[in-house]
């Protein structure tokens, strides 16, 4: 080293730049770059015969770590204490001696081998394991982001779920997470092991586990058998470590974390395609097809559960395009509907799913549960049915109008009036004639024919006015119910027309009532 420091500096290289070439500390550059060979012979020869202040305790040090081959610095450095009071030199620096005296003398520091047996496999549907992980992302801007994620694998299958997060788990998330698991599986397994996690358990208590409240309300309704393994023993339950290392290293990392429905999405398919449809490399299975035997044994989830769960678990965020993202399928809202943070509840009956607000307890929007995956399920709208022509919703809204002569004199005003929007004039009839008399739709039409309103507004308006007038109120709540009003216009009030202007007109127009 000192000779290629002074080869370097005779071809013309500052401290800086031997430091990088030789990749050695600049002090040690500094110390040699004056000095010649005489004095860095005395310097060597100081060196050799000099005595480190760890030395006088050599013989003993020598004799513990040859009897305890296991024996840590920092127990040696306590038994010099107890034995010659303090010392001089640090722990760092004994580090180092025994490091050095267990090269010289081949003693390498000797680890605890814990012996393990190999399990049988389970049954099917007997077991499953569940556990959490964290990764740093990258966004877009380049900033970090902490990502969160729920695992759970089926033992037998090797069948696995992965929930990614944006937030730490929370009691109620980790429930969640849960119940979306069993949807995925269809079912639930009969045991489920878990890690001593705070978000569950409270204390071990020597066995008798306390669980926090919320998990114990859940384990009582679920009634599964819940295994927790001892703290701080990961290999108790190595399928499921196994698998939160594999989501995160060869799904997530190295990815660009833009929300959480679209990592979640692709997280989906990473599943599809690799998580559960590569073959294990320990069964030899691919889990995606042992699953489709194991499912069969997996335990239906309590009906208790299935009644709250569109209460309490089924809460999903609306997505910037206007859709919810549910077991791989994407079901459609009315646009509009998406604000930054907005959730909506998925009320599932059957095959039957009602998206309602969260907060007004409003229907948003119908649908039949995808039966495959990958669906887009759109907001069916017959009278808007890109199937349906506009005569053909014309045929059916005069059916329903009486097919009177009034009637098809409004119809075809309204389509000569509003031809681009005529069709959605006509839906917007079809979807409230049917909660008035005929004789009250006749006496709307006459009135609409002799004022001119060629407007489905108008009719609206008149059919309300005119049901208030006989004493026939209409249930507007009903009709409430039936429309999805996108979350941005809830709560705006429309201009209402005064009654007098009903009034007025029909005042003048009384003989023609008559008629």
């Amino acid at each position: 080293m000192f000779s290629e420091i002074k080869q370097y500096k005779v071809l013309g290289f500052n401290k800086s730049q031997v430091e990088r070439a030789l990749n050695i500390n600049y002090k040690t550059v500094q110390k040699y770059w004056d000095m010649d060979p005489g004095e860095y012979s005395k310097v060597t020869i100081q060196s050799k015969n000099r005595h480190k202040k760890i030395d006088i305790y050599k013989d003993d040090i020598l004799e513990w770590i040859t009897d305890f081959r296991d024996m840590s610095a920092a127990q040696v450095l306590d038994w010099i204490k107890e034995r010659y009071g303090d010392v001089k030199f640090k722990e760092r620096s004994l580090r180092l001696y025994i490091s050095n005296l267990r090269q010289e003398y081949n003693l390498p520091k000797a680890s605890p081998i814990r012996q393990f047996e190999e399990v049988p496999e389970l049954p099917m549907g007997y077991q499953a394991q569940v556990d959490m992980g964290q990764i740093w992302l990258k966004r877009l801007n380049g900033n970090k982001v902490k990502v969160y994620c729920f695992a759970m694998v089926l033992s037998h299958s090797r069948y696995k779920y992965i929930l990614w997060t944006d937030k730490p788990f929370t009691t109620i998330s980790f429930i969640d997470a849960h119940n979306r698991a069993f949807e995925y599986l269809g079912g639930m397994p009969a045991e489920i092991v878990y890690d001593q996690d705070r978000v569950l358990a409270v204390s071990e208590n020597s066995g008798d586990i306390i669980y926090t409240e919320g998990f114990q309300n859940y384990i009582n309704t679920m009634k599964y058998k819940i295994r927790l393994c001892r703290g701080f023993d990961p290999q108790s339950k190595g399928k499921i470590e196994a698998v939160v290392k594999y989501s995160k290293y060869n799904f997530a990392i190295n990815r660009i974390f833009v929300d959480v429905d679209s990592f979640n999405e692709d997280s989906f398919k990473w599943l599809d395609r690799t998580g559960n449809g590569k073959k294990h490399e320990i069964t030899k299975k691919i889990p995606a097809e042992v699953f489709a035997l194991e499912k069969k044994h997996l335990l239906p989830v309590p009906e208790l559960f299935e009644k709250n769960s569109s209460n309490i678990s089924l809460t999903y965020a609306v997505r910037k395009n206007n859709i919810i993202l549910y077991k791989q399928n994407r079901y459609q809202v009315p646009k509009g509907t998406y604000s930054p943070g907005k959730e909506l509840k998925l009320m599932i009956k059957g095959s039957k799913m009602n998206i309602v607000d969260f907060d007004t307890g409003v229907l948003i929007a119908s649908h039949q549960v995808g039966t495959r995956q990958g669906e887009l399920i759109k907001i069916t709208h017959p009278e808007r049915d890109i199937h349906n022509s506009t005569e053909q919703v014309y045929e059916r809204l005069f059916s329903a109008l009486g097919k009177s002569d009034n009637a098809k004199i409004l119809l075809d005003s309204i389509k000569h009036e509003k031809s681009r929007y005529c069709k959605d004039q006509f839906g917007s009839i079809l979807n409230i004639v049917h909660l008035y008399e005929a004789a009250l739709i006749e006496k709307a039409l006459n009135y609409c024919v002799i004022k001119r309103l060629w407007s489905a507004g108008m009719f609206k308006e008149t059919l309300e006015y005119l049901a208030i007038e006989d004493g026939k109120k209409v249930d507007k709540v009903s009709i409430l119910d039936k429309l999805s009003i996108p979350a941005k216009y809830r709560g705006l009030k429309p201009e209402i027309r005064s009654i007098s202007d009903y009034s007025d007109a029909l005042k003048e127009d009384k003989h023609s009532w008559k008629n």
